[in-house]
């Protein structure tokens, strides 16, 4: 994107901790200090009458009914990404506050609360803090985990309540029916479910700490969270409640419960209420994606030793513990549910292994072995062919303007069309044969105990049956084919391989749709780095590189773009499997994406203000001025990517407005790196977005501006490379160190 970054960007509204719609904390306060010096007074009273207890259980009630209240105008007035975490705080806090104002009612009426009249109460309380959880887990984005880490969480979760509900049984409940004869052992394992449900709120609210650090919250939000959690602690601490009401009224237990629960409700009350001054168009509470923590390991083994070590503590209070049986069975449910959860999270650890295994080495495309497999088996192959005085040849396979194929019907076909390739290939080479995927469009054979001769008749056949191939309207497909063999060529794998692309690159620029046995006499040896640079020698790219160089030095602010989008550019390829010589080219796209900005006159880049529309003409000539410029370069298959840079996934980009798959692959990688960077980097004319804004960003224009599929690799690599906060160092930074 360049210097005018955000032009082509739909932000999402954003404002500081001191936007006017944040609303001042003195009523709050206020408010806080009338409902809890009333509540205080009126229950140090040693005696009560019914208009002093009507008016402390109004007191106690008044900031849960406010809370939802608040909670209700927020919903009916934001956006709708936004409206499903305030439809659950507005259920759930009109659900606390019905389940309050029955219990109230039965302390008023003098009438006390009973095992059968708490039912009620305790199952809507229960079902207000699941809402809670489930509200605040969907805060966070876990895109960023794989499948099997995000089911291990799951398992750990289980676990850690397993382990929470027999830990309060023990430490509580125990003790309890000792100490007090009215004890009953039933409200022990309803405190100990209280006390799992507020740990799993305080788990779901520490999980978007861990994601973005306090002072990136806004104001709506960090009261909402902080007032979520501080209810979820005193959930936690529900059975230090149930002692001071009911087995010890003499101790002010329940008192700092409840109001550390009135606390947490005034928060929420003071977010929403924040919320609902704030501008209607403003974004708040989008999910933010969760990124592992750099160190992890200390908690990958406490939690399965926790988990270990409390199956004999509870299965031992199971069988020799309390007299009460209705204790002893919930101890046995949580011993079996410990080893469950220990039996799930070893299987789920296997499944895992074996899924990043197959993926590892297999293509998921065309089920073909992948690029790490063909080396690891090549090595394999070489070293026995040299203990038994064998040859062993490779084939590298490339298809000729496979391009056309994805530009003419889709890459849904173009898909279709490698799978048939993949089972062609297959299908032309023998049982003993090694049939690999490389890349995109490239595929490699090892053909062991194979003359060069042999190597060439497979290679023909190969040809020939992918000529037979259906491609549409692209016409017949052709291949390019290089070939290298042991011990003739070289006795080193890296280098045979090296010679083998060597003889590809040969027969692609010697008329393609050939096959080319490396002649160390004819074939020059070049890998994909050899290529460019041997391009850079032949023609004005070195020429072109200075322009690019030229256009970011024309502005201090954007001096390393081009290069942060080529570092971006080239990880984001990797994530997607691309082929080493693709990834090189993007790269090289990538550097040379702005080029056409030459041509740009400084006043419209560095223009502080809005463009007009004819600035904004003008500033949209770049793409296709930097396809005409690196036309003076042979690099012909860079060129449709740097003209589409800037088009759109439904099609309002420019300059052609070409949309979906028509844009190139490689275009649509550029423009979400591009993107990424260009809000991650200050401008004068508007602050740069920090990294978990930018991913935002990108996550809010998935299928308007950017590639779905694109898009969702992006924010799984950004994750997966640890580059979203600030106080860790990214691979990206460590690139641009060495650089």
């Amino acid at each position: 994107m360049g210097m005018r970054a955000f032009d082509d960007i739909p932000l999402a509204g954003r404002s500081s901790d001191g936007s006017p719609g944040a609303i001042s904390l003195v009523p709050v306060v206020a408010l806080w200090v009338a409902c809890c010096g009333v509540y205080i007074v009126l229950s140090g009273l040693p005696v009560r009458t019914t208009p002093l207890e009507t008016a402390r259980q109004a007191a106690y009630l008044l900031p849960f009914a406010l809370a939802a209240t608040a909670s209700l105008l927020a919903f009916l007035k934001v956006g709708q990404r936004e409206r499903r975490l305030w439809r659950g705080l507005t259920i759930a806090l009109a659900m606390i506050t019905a389940s309050e104002a029955y219990v109230s009612a039965l302390v008023i009426s003098g009438r006390g609360i009973t095992t059968e009249s708490a039912v009620l109460p305790t199952l809507m309380s229960i079902g207000a803090a699941t809402l809670l959880i489930v509200s605040m887990f969907r805060l966070t984005d876990f895109r960023t985990l794989s499948r099997g880490v995000g089911t291990r969480h799951i398992v750990d979760a289980v676990g850690a309540g397993a382990l929470v509900f027999g830990a309060v049984l023990a430490l509580f409940a125990i003790p309890a029916v000792r100490r007090y004869p009215a004890f009953e052992p039933v409200s022990g394992i309803v405190a100990s479910v209280y006390s799992v449900v507020g740990v799993f709120i305080v788990i779901a609210i520490a999980v978007n700490f861990a994601t973005r650090g306090w002072n990136r919250w806004h104001v709506a939000e960090k009261q909402v969270i902080a007032g979520v959690g501080v209810y979820g602690i005193a959930t936690m601490l529900w059975p230090l409640w149930y002692t001071g009401s009911a087995l010890d009224p003499a101790s002010l237990l329940d008192g700092m419960v409840e109001l550390m629960w009135m606390s947490g409700a005034l928060m929420v009350f003071s977010g929403a209420a924040t919320r609902v001054r704030s501008g209607a168009d403003e974004r708040r509470f989008l999910p933010l994606p969760r990124m592992r923590p750099r160190k992890h390991g200390a908690l990958s083994i406490t939690l399965p030793t926790m988990f270990t070590l409390g199956i004999p503590v509870f299965g031992t209070l199971a069988l020799v513990g309390p007299d009460d049986a209705a204790l002893r069975i919930a101890f046995g449910v949580a011993a079996v549910g410990l080893t469950l959860v220990v039996a799930a999270r070893s299987a789920s650890a296997a499944i895992e292994n074996e899924f990043l295994f197959d993926k590892a080495v297999n293509d998921p495309l065309t089920e073909l072995f992948g690029h790490r497999y063909f080396h690891e088996r090549l090595q394999v192959e070489l070293e026995l062919a040299a203990r038994h005085g064998s040859s062993v040849s490779v084939a590298v396979v490339d298809l000729d303007g496979f391009s056309r194929v994805n530009a003419a019907h889709g890459h849904a076909y173009g898909d279709d069309v490698l799978r048939a390739v993949a089972v062609s290939i297959k299908r032309a080479c023998r049982e003993s044969d090694v049939v690999c995927r490389l890349g995109a469009d490239e595929f490699a054979v090892i053909l062991p105990a194979e003359s060069v001769s042999g190597t060439i008749a497979v290679a023909e056949r190969i040809r020939e049956t992918l000529a037979a191939l259906e491609a549409g309207e692209s016409g017949a497909l052709t291949a390019s084919i290089g070939l290298a063999t042991f011990p003739t060529d070289s006795s080193e794998r890296d280098d045979l391989v090296r010679k083998a692309d060597g003889a590809l690159y040969w027969a692609k620029y010697h008329g393609k749709n050939r096959i080319v046995a490396f002649d160390e006499s004819i074939v020059e040896s070049l890998s994909a780095q050899d290529r460019i640079k041997k391009l850079e020698e032949q023609s004005h790219l070195g020429t072109v590189r200075a322009l690019a160089a030229a256009v970011d030095a024309r502005d201090s602010l954007t001096q390393f773009h081009s290069r942060n989008v080529a570092v971006l550019s080239v990880m984001l390829a990797e994530e997607m499997q691309l082929a080493e010589g693709k990834r090189q080219l993007i790269e090289v796209a990538a550097l040379m994406h702005d080029v056409g900005k030459i041509g740009i006159s400084d006043r419209v880049l560095r223009k502080r203000g809005p463009l007009t529309a004819a600035e904004m003409r003008h500033i949209r000539e770049h793409p296709g001025l930097g396809e005409k410029i690196l036309s003076s370069t042979q690099l012909d298959e860079v060129l449709p990517w740097v003209r589409h840079h800037h088009e759109r996934w439904d099609g309002t980009g420019y300059p052609d407005g070409l949309c979906g798959e028509e844009i190139p692959l490689e275009a649509r990688l550029l423009t979400v790196c591009d993107a990424y960077d260009a809000m991650t980097s200050g401008r004068p004319y508007r602050e740069a977005l920090s990294s978990t804004a930018a991913l935002q960003e990108i996550d809010l224009c998935i299928g308007t501006q950017f590639d779905p599929a694109i898009a969702e690799a992006f924010i799984m690599m950004v994750g997966r490379r640890r580059l979203l906060r600030p106080d860790m160092i990214s691979e990206r930074e460590e690139y641009q160190r060495q650089a």
